[in-house]
């Protein structure tokens, strides 16, 4: 038997990301990858990455142009919003969560800019919903060995992150017991 052991002592930051631990019973939250977004007194906010939707951005909204990309869902609060991250650091309105990714800005600023070819629709990612955790809330999950909580790697991309095999991918390029528990069941029993 391989001993469940998760480093608790790490504090999350804004742009870290949080990986489910193995068991996790949730329909939310099982084996998801969490890019946080925001982390300050007041809470945490963040956008599950390995989640999607079978609706692309243009069943959702008209008048979008080039954006006919798959829609994730951010999380199961406010799912009538739309996030969204992207690479662009002169996006009026955008706020920095890590080097080279930004969240939100002026939509419209966005999908002309887009239209004209100054940034490159494949450097956006379109969310509905969040996820977010009240004061404390986050650090007494991680307490509790629900979150695995990691830098992104060097090469890491929220852009093409759709792979309903992320979270065993960046388990195992963690290496050690974190490359053992990627190849953990979902269920223990079917061990």
């Amino acid at each position: 038997m391989i001993p469940l052991t998760i480093d608790t002592q790490r504090t999350p930051q804004k742009g870290d990301l949080l990986l489910s631990e193995p068991f996790l019973d949730d329909d939310h939250f099982s084996r998801a990858v969490i890019l946080l977004c925001e982390t300050n007194k007041d809470g945490a906010f963040g956008l599950i990455l390995n989640q999607t939707l079978d609706l692309s951005l243009l069943e959702f909204m008209q008048n979008i142009g080039k954006f006919n990309s798959i829609v994730g869902i951010g999380g199961p609060v406010d799912q009538q919003q739309l996030f969204f991250v992207h690479a662009f650091s002169d996006l009026t309105g955008s706020i920095l969560i890590t080097e080279n990714f930004y969240l939100g800005g002026d939509f419209q600023e966005l999908v002309e800019k887009v239209e004209t070819g100054v940034y490159p629709s494949e450097e956006v990612r379109f969310f509905i919903g969040y996820t977010g955790w009240d004061e404390g809330q986050l650090q007494a999950e991680i307490e509790e060995k629900t979150w695995i909580v990691t830098k992104p790697p060097v090469d890491f991309s929220v852009y093409n992150t759709k792979d309903e095999h992320l979270w065993e991918i960046l388990l195992k390029s963690m290496g050690g017991k974190y490359k053992q528990m990627a190849s953990f069941p979902i269920n223990p029993n079917e061990n």
